[in-house]
C-alpha cells in the first residue's frame, strides 16, 4: 500500500513535468536542479508502485494511469490546500464558531451594534444566541456549551474571566391601564403601596434586594410576589395587571403591547458583565472580547 504521507511537492513536481513535457524545463519554471525535480518524481512513482510518466527522447509524457492520478490528486490537493488555509484562519479568528448567552433582548443595548461590527469584520465566524436567565447562561458557560455570556450583575467566579460592558438604570414596568402609567416618572415612595413580581432567578432577587434598601428608608416593605416564570411569562402577568416589575430596558422587547416602561428617579444602575471561562481558547472569543476591552476603553458606559 503506498505512503498516503506524500510531500506535497513531489505531486507539484509531476504537474510541472505533465504541464512542461519536460523534467528539465518543469525545474528551469521553478529554478530548481533537475535532478531534484527528476528524483522527487522518481520517489513519487515507486511509492505509488506505478510509473507515472512515459520518458522520451525528447521529453516526458503521462502515462493513461499517471493522467487519472494527477487529476485525482489535483482535486485532494486543493482541498488539502483550502482545509490548510480555513485551519489557519480559524486559528486567527477568522472562521470558527461563537456560541452566544444572553439575558436580555437584541433589539436595546450596545451589545446589537457590537455584534454587528464584529460580523462585518469576521463574516465567515457563526455566531449562534442563546437566551436564558442569569443562571442558566452562566451554567452553559460552565459547562462549554456557550464561549461567553452577557448577563445583569458583576459574577466573581473562581475559572472565570468577566468584563464589565455597559451600565443600564432600573425602569419601572406596569401594564397601560395602571395607575403609575399616568406618570412622567416614578418615585421609590409610588411604590410602597404596589404588588411587585419578581423572578425567582438571581436579577429577580437583586431586584427585590434595591427595592427592598429603598423602602425601607422611606419606612416601609416591599410588597413582593415571587414567581417562577421566565421573563416573558412575568411580562404577561404584569401585562395582565397582577402587579408591576422593576427591569431595564434591555430585557424588555420593544413595542411590547399594553405595557409602559417608567424611568425612576434616582434609579440604580445595573452593570452588564461579559463572562466566560479563562480557559477558553476559541480564537473568535479571543476576538469578540478584544473588541469589547477596546469599546470599554473608547466609550463611555450606557
Amino acid at each position: 500500500m503506498p505512503d498516503l504521507s506524500l510531500d506535497l511537492r513531489y505531486l507539484r513536481y509531476a504537474h510541472l513535468a505533465a504541464e512542461h513535457g519536460s523534467f528539465r524545463r518543469a525545474a528551469l519554471s521553478i529554478g530548481v536542479n533537475q535532478s531534484t525535480l527528476t528524483r522527487r518524481v522518481q520517489l513519487l512513482e515507486r511509492r505509488l508502485g506505478v510509473a507515472l510518466f512515459e520518458r522520451r527522447r525528447t521529453g516526458v509524457v503521462l502515462t493513461p494511469i499517471g493522467s487519472h492520478f494527477l487529476q485525482e490528486a489535483r482535486v485532494g490537493a486543493e482541498h488539502l490546500h483550502r482545509a490548510v488555509k480555513e485551519l489557519a484562519s480559524s486559528h486567527t479568528g477568522q472562521h470558527g464558531h461563537l456560541r452566544i448567552g444572553l439575558m436580555g433582548t437584541l433589539t436595546q443595548g450596545p451589545l446589537p451594534e457590537l455584534l454587528r461590527t464584529y460580523r462585518r469584520k469576521y463574516p465567515k465566524v457563526k455566531i449562534r444566541v442563546e437566551e436564558a436567565s442569569f443562571d442558566d447562561t452562566l451554567a452553559g458557560v460552565s459547562r462549554g456549551r456557550l464561549d461567553v455570556a452577557f448577563v445583569i450583575g458583576e459574577p466573581q467566579i473562581e475559572g472565570f474571566d468577566a468584563l464589565p460592558v455597559w451600565k443600564e438604570p432600573l425602569v419601572v414596568v406596569t401594564s397601560v391601564e395602571h395607575p403609575l402609567a399616568r406618570l412622567a416618572t416614578v418615585g421609590w415612595s409610588d411604590l410602597t403601596e404596589e404588588t411587585i413580581l419578581v423572578s425567582s432567578d438571581a436579577f429577580g432577587l437583586k431586584v427585590a434586594e434595591i427595592l427592598g434598601w429603598h423602602l425601607r428608608r422611606l419606612g416601609s416593605r416591599p410588597q413582593l410576589s415571587l414567581q417562577q416564570v421566565g421573563r416573558d411569562n412575568l411580562i404577561y402577568l404584569v401585562r395582565e395587571g397582577f402587579g408591576l416589575t422593576l427591569a431595564v430596558k434591555s430585557m424588555i422587547s420593544p413595542n411590547t403591547p399594553d405595557l409602559s416602561i417608567l424611568p425612576v428617579q434616582s434609579a440604580d444602575h445595573l452593570q452588564w458583565t461579559a463572562v466566560w471561562t479563562a480557559q477558553c481558547a476559541n480564537p473568535a472569543l479571543r476576538q469578540l472580547t478584544e473588541r469589547l476591552r477596546l469599546r470599554g476603553e473608547h466609550q463611555p458606559a450606557v
